[in-house]
């Protein structure tokens, strides 16, 4: 660049009389070439084509003689705030007067700028005697050789400008429109992922699949796509992300690095380590982090969707939306959207209950949200004392001290098997409770038996709308806090929120939609589960209860209980039967509010 110290006239440039100098007998000329990107080709911008252009002119010159070469690779000609050393370097030469004249192959090498900056170099270069020469641009040549080349100076100089200009633009239209699309288009493939080019509305974009999977388990051979679902499948059955970390460095499981080639992967270890402080985990090829565990299972693309800008407050990476708020899902993921917002639900302890109790064992009270403790409202699960339910609070936790809720898993099970078959054995419809209570299970009962499309849809929708409903709260809280202060932050706070709005507002109108399509003319079966058994007694030995698993016995229950509360044991009088039916409460199912849905 020219320096500040050194005003620039803009005085008629004048041109430069090579043969008028000390040593006439011999022009000394330097060569100096430009590429932005750093690739040794063949082409004719490659920098070796470059200098051997600038050589053969100056050998094609009488009196000429190569005393230099200037060179800067990877460099840009157009941003004014990038560096360039060799070309600093050479106008610090030039000032010394140490060449004669400067051979480029084309002007926009030496600056793309625009014409202001060309003339401030030329006259910069001018007024230490310094001539300059294109060699693909016969009239830039401000010596006096050739009167017109200065004429002609501002305008190509002007044109090299714009063309970047154009360039530049058309650029960021291409990016957009990728981007708009959902394309991979920059950066690392994400770890398990592989991408391939498709055409989409006559436009190629990158696409991201799963990679390649094996037979092997979690541990040196399995393959990152192995490993994705290893997490994946860990997190879904209650296990941390540290603990998942420790499972995957244990296993030596190959981390993101192992799958970058050498050079990227000691990049982004050389750059780690300059976040961090030292240590010798940064040495340790297959030790993961919880960060990064984290950051996978976050992901949106593991179910397809493209990712957007990173939330300013967690950084996460956020689903890209379209003008209407809709998901935008190019890819191919390694789970069903629905799955990954269940996901996503446990990580952030929305969802907790799972359909199994830590030990693997299927019961039909423990673990799945229906059982609840009646001092603290959380769910029980089997316990380490055989045979029962158990809440066991280690700390008090606000105004609830800390405490052991237990119940015998025969007696709970026995007392609400009874309580329910007795209720739904004698529903009335002229009784407004049991009316109630027939209108919500008939609902439940309808969409048990939707159709497997119709039901992973409904699935789909109802995860999408908790996320949104999530996302937008916590999108409120990053704006109390701060985040979106500014005209700027204000716009793009409304801009994301109106997305969030019009997509919950889609989502609830289509569980609405499949919740009332798979309702219509619904009966439910009372008769038929009763004339199953004996006498009609379902509990009966042999029964419809006891030819049922512990599945169906939950599916069954699910259609008229929302939960059972288990309070603490005041008597000792009586069978344990008798003491447990004193100490469950249970909440009858009602219907779904569609109104508080669409709040």
């Amino acid at each position: 660049m020219v320096r500040a110290e050194d005003p620039v006239t803009y005085l008629p440039m004048e041109l430069i009389a090579l043969g008028d100098r000390d040593h006439a007998d011999m022009v000394r000329a330097v060569t100096y070439g430009r590429q932005s990107h750093k690739s040794e080709t063949d082409s004719q911008a490659s920098p070796l084509m470059q200098r051997e252009k600038g050589v053969a002119y100056i050998s094609s010159q009488d009196n000429w003689r190569h005393t230099g070469h200037y060179e800067d690779v990877g460099l840009s000609g157009y941003d004014p705030n990038v560096y360039r050393p060799d070309f600093e370097r050479m106008m610090e030469d030039a000032r010394q007067r140490k060449f004669d004249v400067v051979v480029i192959y084309m002007l926009s090498r030496l600056t793309r700028q625009g014409a202001v900056e060309a003339l401030k170099i030329q006259e910069e270069l001018a007024r230490h005697g310094v001539a300059i020469v294109s060699t693909q641009e016969p009239f830039i040549n401000t010596s006096d050789d050739n009167p017109f080349g200065v004429a002609f100076f501002a305008l190509i100089a002007g044109l090299a400008h714009q063309e970047s200009k154009n360039k530049s633009k058309f650029i960021r239209d291409a990016f957009a429109t990728l981007k708009a699309k959902g394309s991979h288009s920059s950066g690392p493939v994400p770890y398990g992922f592989e991408a391939e080019s498709v055409k989409v509305d006559d436009v190629t974009i990158r696409v991201l699949r799963p990679g390649a999977t094996s037979e092997e388990k979690l541990g040196p051979n399995s393959t990152p796509a192995d490993n994705v679902m290893h997490m994946i499948e860990l997190a879904e059955s209650g296990v941390t992300e540290s603990a998942i970390t420790t499972a995957l460095t244990e296993a030596r499981a190959n981390t993101p690095l192992d799958s970058l080639d050498e050079e990227s992967a000691k990049a982004r270890r050389e750059a780690s380590r300059r976040r961090r402080k030292g240590g010798v985990s940064d040495e340790a090829d297959n030790e993961w982090s919880s960060t990064v565990v984290r950051r996978i299972l976050r992901d949106p693309r593991l179910a397809g969707f493209a990712i957007g800008p990173s939330d300013p407050k967690t950084r996460r990476r956020v689903i890209l939306r379209d003008e209407e708020g809709q998901p935008v899902r190019p890819h191919e993921g390694f789970i069903t959207p629905k799955r990954w917002y269940d996901l996503q639900a446990i990580l952030d302890g929305r969802k907790r209950e799972r359909k199994t109790d830590r030990s693997g064992s299927l019961t039909l009270l423990g673990s799945w949200g229906v059982l609840r403790c009646g001092l603290c409202g959380s769910g029980m699960t089997i316990s380490t004392v055989a045979g029962t339910y158990v809440c066991n609070m280690r700390r008090s936790v606000g105004a609830v001290p800390r405490h052991v809720v237990r119940v015998t898993q025969r007696d709970a099970n026995a007392v609400v098997a009874v309580r329910l078959w007795s209720r739904v054995s004698s529903l009335d419809p002229e009784n407004d409770d049991d009316v109630v209570l027939l209108a919500a299970a008939a609902e439940r009962f309808a969409l048990q038996g939707t159709d497997p499309e119709a039901a992973a849809e409904m699935a789909e929708q109802e995860a999408q709308l908790a996320h949104v409903r999530h996302s937008m709260a916590e999108l409120y809280a990053d704006r109390d806090d701060g985040l979106y202060e500014g005209p700027t932050g204000r716009q793009a706070f409304k801009d994301t929120i109106r997305k969030y709005q019009q997509h919950e507002a889609r989502c609830a109108a289509r569980v609405d939609e499949l919740r009332s399509a798979a309702t219509v003319a619904t009966r439910l079966p009372i008769d038929e589960w009763s004339a199953d058994s004996e006498n009609g007694d379902p509990l009966a030995p042999g029964g419809l209860w006891e030819r049922w698993d512990v599945a169906q016995q939950r599916a069954f229950l699910s259609l008229f209980v929302d939960s059972v509360t288990v309070t603490r044991s005041t008597s000792r009088r009586g069978t344990t039967f008798e003491r447990t039916d004193g100490r469950l409460e249970i909440q009858w199912a009602t219907p779904a509010s569609h109104e508080d849905d669409n709040d």
